[in-house]
């Protein structure tokens, strides 16, 4: 038996270590790392079934191409020979810009970025900008602290109080689980603030319901009351940040009523919540994605941020605002792996959450191609029925992807890819902690599947891209090249780190020097203004009174789990009996949830926790048993141009 290091490669969290084990017999065993400090061996239930995916009976198995008659089985040299004719047309007839390149995070490691290099040395393509998922947060953070980093998992331990805002730990981050277990054994107050009664209500000490959207509303009125109580840390506030003393003066335009009002609380819950926050001598919090998922989420964190910053918990053990983490992303060289000096000035690019609008609004004939690579845009993107009109509209598509998802059976070719266990690849997090992973390749790639690297690589060499095949000649040299800031950083070679789980050490406390990553080196502090806009939380359409909240399962990395649903299953949306009013419906029955954009067909389930008004339904179901963004828009956050998935409202129906 040997036994081989590995990683999940999800767009997750954690980023779990993983022990795979090749037997005598050639079977594989695929197990939790017991020796990482941060994972301890346990590996959850998504993280296991996507290890296990090369070995998927509906797996993508050779490149296929859509005709008349249904799907046709093509060679490799086949299937780039005719992807390479049809770019040669597009490039000379209509220019790289009139090819999309539509990529996501589906894949965490870094040699799948070639895609990205291979496209810059077309020219450049057009690309999105913005986020399906974090990015008004991320905007926010970039604002306020210059950049987005996290503390160390363990000093959660170091906290007087624990703000779990918006997030919920016991679907999306398992391993955060025993170390606030731990927490709560010492008597920390674990404070969970969101509309949905979660599993990780378990956890919680206080559970505060707040509506959907209404964080900024909250964050200003915990404010106010501990200005009010002289709970601030005027010293941090005066010395090391901009706007500190226009922030105070700017809680004064606003009612603590009428604040509180807004996030539907009572006034002894938000005083009792603020009183915990306040005068705990350090205070985290952890943010999940949606407070941010919503027009208002930048500024929504902006608050979040402004209220750690006025109480003194940034730059200290147990304090901060953990969103994501970036610090090992600025020691990879980001030119090298994403050949951007090859990238022409002046491309066009689109909001990521805005795709159907925008290839729908151009003259016909602008946009003559799409690769997609990392993604699942048909399930993920907000407004399904537009985006697939969209998608339809867009004469040549090509799909890179291990299995046939929803995009890929739309496409023209589909080519398979490899999986993680069958390559080397670096992956890290960028959202929690400081642990990488350069993974050993465990098993040789599952009957005709291709890394990215040799697609594009082959791609590169019938377009005679002489240039970019010699700079990136094999994914060895690519990531080495990659992380040689990192390699520099450590001291070491990148051969030293393969088949390792390797901790990057620094910046355990963030901004602990009090030296923030902004212009002027300051924390800068989100000025709030009393207009009638920022009280306007809720939906003015009587047609639509219930505000859905879409989730994340515990069981699924977005839409990756989901394929194996049978089809007669519908999504589930929970609601309250007091929300559901004079329908007559029951428990169990099928009902039709209706939005100015579509309808979706779904079973219903009593959930008494909600507040007023407010559904839920988890996200990532296939087409085949119904996707929720047939219920979303396209509209954006007001900055960082976030899709505003939780900016949705319906009514309900009994069918």
């Amino acid at each position: 038996m040997k036994k081989y290091k590995s990683a999940c490669s999800m767009d997750c969290w954690d980023i779990c270590s993983i022990i795979a084990e090749v037997k005598d017999d050639g079977s594989l065993k695929i197990s939790g790392d017991s020796d990482d400090p941060v994972t301890r061996g346990f590996l959850c239930q998504k993280g296991y079934v996507s290890a296990n995916y090369f070995q998927d009976p509906e797996r993508i198995t050779e490149p296929l191409k859509r005709t008349s008659d249904g799907w046709q089985i093509l060679s490799w040299d086949q299937a780039l020979f005719e992807i390479s004719e049809k770019l040669k047309s597009i490039l000379s007839s209509n220019g790289s810009q009139s090819l999309i390149h539509y990529k996501d995070a589906g894949h965490g490691g870094l040699s799948k970025n070639i895609d990205s290099a291979f496209f810059n040395a077309l020219g450049g393509v057009t690309t999105a900008t913005g986020n399906l998922c974090w990015g008004a947060g991320m905007k926010a953070q970039q604002l306020d602290f210059g950049q987005v980093y996290s503390h160390y998992p363990m000093d959660m331990l170091n906290s007087q109080c624990i703000v779990l805002w918006g997030k919920n730990p016991m679907d999306t981050s398992p391993h955060m689980v025993p170390i606030l277990k731990k927490a709560a054994s010492k008597n920390i107050p674990i404070l969970l603030i969101d509309p949905v009664k979660t599993a990780s209500t378990s956890l919680a000490s206080h559970h505060y319901p707040i509506l959907p959207g209404s964080d900024g509303h909250l964050a200003l009125a915990i404010a106010k009351i501990l200005t009010d109580k002289k709970l601030i840390d005027l010293h941090f506030a005066e010395n090391y940040c901009l706007g500190a003393e226009k922030f105070i003066h700017a809680l004064d335009q606003f009612s603590i009523e009428e604040l509180v009002s807004a996030t539907g609380l009572s006034i002894s819950q938000v005083h009792e919540l603020a009183e915990l926050y306040g005068t705990a001598t350090s205070a985290s919090i952890f943010l999940g994605y949606g407070p941010q998922r919503n027009r208002n989420g930048c500024r929504n964190l902006r608050l979040i941020d402004a209220l750690a910053a006025l109480s003194g918990n940034i730059g200290i053990e147990g304090g901060g605002v953990n969103y994501a983490n970036h610090y090992i992303n600025q020691w990879i060289d980001r030119n090298h792996l994403l050949n951007d000096s090859e990238q022409a000035t002046g491309l066009p690019t689109f909001p990521q959450p805005a795709f159907a609008d925008y290839v729908l609004n151009k003259p016909l004939g602008d946009i003559q191609g799409i690769f997609v690579t990392l993604a699942n845009p048909l399930v993920q993107l907000p407004d399904t029925n537009r985006v697939i009109e969209a998608f339809k509209s867009i004469p040549f598509r090509v799909v890179i992807d291990l299995r046939m998802t929803d995009t890929a059976r739309m496409a023209d070719y589909v080519l398979p890819c490899t999986h993680i266990m069958e390559e080397s690849d670096f992956l890290m997090s960028s959202m929690w902690h400081n642990f990488f992973t350069y993974t050993d390749q465990v098993v040789e790639p599952t009957y005709n599947a291709r890394h990215e690297f040799d697609i594009f690589h082959s791609l590169a060499r019938m377009l005679d891209l002489n240039a970019f095949t010699s700079k990136y000649p094999n994914i060895p040299d690519y990531i080495a090249k990659s992380i040689k800031p990192l390699c520099q950083k450590l001291n070491c070679s990148p051969e030293e780190l393969i088949g390792k789980r390797s901790f990057f050490p620094g910046n355990e406390i963030p901004w602990r020097n009090r030296d923030f990553e902004t212009s002027d080196g300051l924390f800068h502090f989100y000025i709030p203004g009393s207009d009638q806009d920022f009280f306007s939380a809720q939906t003015k359409d009587a047609s639509y009174p219930l505000h859905l909240v879409s989730v994340h399962s515990r069981y699924s990395m977005h839409s990756q789990h989901f394929s194996h649903r049978p089809e007669s299953e519908l999504p589930t949306v929970s609601i309250s009996t007091v929300s559901l009013g004079n329908i007559e419906a029951s428990e169990g029955d099928t009902i039709k949830l209706i939005s100015a954009n579509g309808e979706l067909k779904c079973t219903l389930a009593i959930d008494n926790s909600l507040p007023h008004n407010v559904i839920k339904v988890t996200q990532g179901w296939w087409h085949k048993n119904g996707s929720v963004n047939i219920l979303t828009s396209q509209k954006l956050s007001d900055d960082g141009e976030q899709a505003t998935y939780n900016d949705c409202f319906c009514r309900l129906e009994k069918i």
